[in-house]
């Protein structure tokens, strides 16, 4: 197992001094990392032109060039031994060869997000960022992961992301100096903040950046969080599509920054066994990737019953996602929402300041060019929240949320076969003897684990923990979009960009199933990208519009970063590139 501490950290290096791996050499032209979508993955391997052997070995060259030394992006926490995943793909080659094929994801890497569990005879830990779970023994592949490894996928690394899913040292606060609890005002009109350890930084991991932004994280490269290696990873190149997590908005947020494609379903509708959790009422698993296709492939595969996450039991029968992907109906066929105004007053995710209105004419562009082509919209659709409300949701959902992360945290402990910790007073002792790699200045505190101790939980039958839990979903559900959904029975999709508001909260609250297409760039070259959001269950639809959108030339499409394209066979005469999967 190779990890992130254990390799050489070298200063950020220009893209100029990048040497090109020689495995890059063998692989047939056309192919091209940055974005080859699964079909077009199969195709090369059927025709024999490309082996998976090769595909790994040039996947784990670039993870080698660019994660910790070259450009520094620290998307990866830790590779796979190279001898036992080249071992893995040298017998799903002899297998294809004798035409034997597992399933669609036969002999394609992926990555996985380190909080999601990896079977140990993989060689890879599960730690979700934290020193606490290094060399911890997990007992079985998550469920999910045994799903894709089943259908032939090779995983042949763990992603970076902010330490415990981002649920370790938040601390809330409206006004940008209310650092002190005890100075929060919810009533106030100050801006609500945030302060914690940065996004996409683990004591294990170390801060993963932007590819598209030189220079790295304090360049401007926040890749947003908490499933920040997964969708760097990506867009670096590295694999077609991996696995994030996402509680408030921690896949879509991290795939909108990495100009990705990706779905967070509804609850339920994955299983999230094996998962480090910060909530299971909250929780989800979803892919990310290069176009539509791959990830409602991703979702297909995944998606069902297991009776080790009762949320599954009673999900409806998984539909051919992928047929919705090929085959999506045009945008005239659409109604979309644009939420008022005043929801949209906070821009909670450090959005740099320069590209708030590079994000909003985007989004107006984009949705005149939807209408123009058909797409009903409804702009002002009405979201009944004051802003004082906001602030209250704010409040009650984290308290619901600390009230369920305790029992969660422990019932997974509880099941290692190996831990350093089995309990939440371990982990906060753990942190507090190794402060200096826990909890350095730059990235201090674990306020999070500590609310989560003294919370009231679901567990105890309390009255204060039921009442946050009515509350978040009058405010999530009832008031928000659900509410929406009820008074508009028309209404296909709400739209969004993604981070002007807290949507990621408002889906997460709600158990809403959602979706990020690209939509822009900022002045610095970070991307940034719409949500749709759609009914529980309607994870169809949203693959429906995200393909015909995707499908469509004159709306925006992802582009790979520039740090990266100087060496990679890059044909520059086009501006864009549309990539999609027939």
């Amino acid at each position: 197992m190779s990890t992130a501490e254990e390799l050489p950290l070298l200063s950020t290096l220009s893209t100029a001094f990048h040497s090109t791996p020689s495995s890059l050499s063998t692989l047939p032209a056309g192919l091209i990392l940055l974005q080859t979508s699964f079909s077009d993955l199969q195709a090369f391997l059927t025709n024999g032109s490309l082996t998976s052997v090769q595909l790994v070995q040039a996947d784990l060259d670039n993870i080698e060039r660019d994660n910790v030394n070259g450009l520094g992006l620290r998307a990866v926490i830790q590779t796979a031994p190279m001898d036992s995943v080249l071992k893995i793909a040298q017998e799903l080659d002899d297998e294809r060869k004798a035409g034997e094929i597992k399933g669609a994801l036969h002999g394609i890497p992926i990555l996985v997000k380190d909080n999601i569990a990896t079977d140990p005879s993989l060689g890879m830990d599960t730690t979700a960022g934290s020193l606490a779970l290094k060399g911890s023994k997990v007992p079985r592949d998550a469920f999910v992961v045994d799903a894709l490894r089943s259908a032939g996928a090779i995983v042949i690394g763990k992603t970076n992301l902010s330490e415990l899913a981002g649920w370790k040292g938040v601390l809330r606060a409206f006004g940008s100096d209310a650092d002190d609890p005890s100075d929060i005002n919810p009533s106030s009109n100050d801006t609500i903040a945030f302060r914690s350890p940065t996004n996409g930084w683990s004591a294990v991991g170390g801060q993963t950046s932007s590819a598209y932004v030189e220079g790295g994280f304090e360049a401007g490269a926040d890749p947003m969080g908490s499933s920040s290696g997964s969708a760097v990873g990506v867009s670096a190149g590295w694999a077609a599509a991996s696995l994030g997590t996402d509680t408030m908005g921690s896949v879509l947020g991290p795939a909108a920054r990495a100009d990705l494609y990706a779905i967070r379903p509804t609850i339920g509708r994955v299983s999230r066994s094996g998962t480090v959790p910060v909530s299971m009422e909250h929780d989800t698993i979803g892919p990310m990737g290069f176009t539509t296709y791959d990830v409602a492939l991703m979702l297909e595969i995944m998606a069902g019953a297991d009776e080790r996450d009762p949320y599954t039991s009673n999900s409806p029968s998984v539909p051919r996602y992928t047929n919705y992907a090929t085959n999506p109906p045009p945008l005239s066929s659409f109604t979309i929402g644009i939420p008022a105004a005043h929801f949209l007053y906070d821009t909670s995710f450090d959005i740099p300041q320069s590209c708030v209105a590079e994000n909003a004419k985007a989004f107006k562009e984009t949705i005149a060019q939807m209408k123009k082509l058909g797409t009903r919209v409804e702009w002002g659709t009405e979201i009944d929240l004051r802003k004082e409300e906001v602030a209250d949701f704010l409040d009650v959902f984290t308290r619901k949320v600390n009230g369920d992360f305790k029992v969660d945290l422990e019932a997974y402990l509880s099941d290692l076969e190996e831990s350093k910790v089995r309990t939440m007073v371990d982990l906060i002792q753990f942190n507090d003897l190794h402060s200096a790699e826990e909890l350095p200045p730059h990235e201090c505190c674990q306020e999070r684990l500590i609310d989560s101790l003294v919370a009231p939980t679901r567990d105890t039958n309390s009255t204060a923990y039921r009442n946050a839990a009515l509350q978040t979903m009058k405010y999530a559900d009832e008031k928000g979009f659900g509410g929406v959904f009820r008074r508009y029975p028309d209404l296909d999709f709400l739209a969004i960009p993604f981070e002007l508001g807290m949507p990621g909260l408002w889906v997460g609250a709600g158990q809403f199933p959602a979706a990020v297409v690209p939509l822009g760039y900022c002045p610095s070259g970070l991307p940034f990208g719409m949500m749709f959001i759609a009914r529980h269950w309607n994870e169809h639809r949203l693959i429906e519009i995200m393909a015909a959108y995707q499908k469509e030339p004159s709306l925006p499409n992802r582009r790979p970063p520039s740090l990266l394209t100087e060496d990679a066979q890059w044909d520059k005469s086009e501006e864009c590139l549309w990539i999609w999967s027939a």
